[in-house]
This record gives structure tokens, sequence and C-alpha cells, in this order.
């Protein structure tokens, strides 16, 4: 059974509280707003409706920063190929994702879907990548193509 935003939004606060991170209501807000979206959206989207329905003065710094936290506290995600950002599709999950994240992007649709990474797969890739002589950092890996539906 799926859970509600309300739900999700405890989930996140209890999140919050084990990592000895604060959810403000202003970090509260913004969680709860891309919690309302399918899919990936803008800041400046998220701006716009955080505006309308909470904080009608709010600059783009305020959001910026919401989502930099929600992002470094694991709650949500940034895509950096479409520089969008989206809530964490696992915020219940008990496990981790010490292997890393895979985005799975449609280009034809844009939904994404987020997938934890299987460890032998990371593995493969930073051997891969080793051999470049390079070294990936802790970021999501995006992976484009189409969907199920669009293919």
């Amino acid at each position: 059974m799926p859970y509600t935003q309300e739900e999700q939004l405890d989930i996140a606060q209890r999140r919050c509280q084990e990592q000895g991170l604060r959810l403000t209501p202003q970090r509260r807000q913004v969680m709860s707003l891309l919690l309302g979206h399918q899919g990936p959206v803008s800041a400046y989207d998220l701006l716009d409706e955080l505006q309308r329905e909470h904080q009608p003065g709010a600059k783009p710094p305020t959001i910026y920063r919401a989502l930099d936290f929600l992002v470094s506290a694991g709650l949500a995600h940034r895509l950096a190929s479409t520089n969008r950002y989206l809530a964490c599709d696992h915020l219940a999950c008990d496990h981790g994702h010490d292997a890393g994240t895979l985005f799975l992007v449609c280009d034809e649709c844009g939904t994404v879907r987020e997938a934890p990474m299987d460890a032998a797969l990371r593995r493969q890739l930073n051997r891969s990548l080793g051999q470049e002589g390079f070294r990936a950092g802790p970021q999501p890996v995006e992976i484009h193509g189409r969907c199920r539906d669009c293919a």
C-alpha cells in the first residue's frame, strides 16, 4: 500500500532526526511540493508553487537552499542532465543505496524511475572507469532511453 503524502513527510522527518538534521517548516513545505509531483520538476517551478501556496515573497535562494538540504539528506535527488529535482522514491525503505542509484529517464515522455544500483554493477563501472584513470563521485547514474510504454 503506498504511503500518503503526510506519511511520507513524517518519514522524511524521522530520516532527518536519525541524521541529526532538522526538517524546518520551510524545508518540509518544499518536500511536500516535490512529493506532489509525479516526476522531476525545476527549481523555478517549485519556487512558483512555494510563492503561491506558502511564501509569496520567496526568492530563488530560498528554494535552492531547501533543495540542497533535501538532496544532501537523501530525501530528494537532482537530475544533472535536466537540472530538475524529484523526491526519493524509496523514503520508506530500510535499505540504503550504498552501491548507488540509477535513474532511468525516458526521453520520450519524461518519466523517471529510480532504482538502487546493484553492487556488482557499481564494481564493474568503477573497474571500467579505473582503467581510464577516472574515479566516480557519489552522484547517481542517469540512463536515458525509452520506457516500456514508449518503446
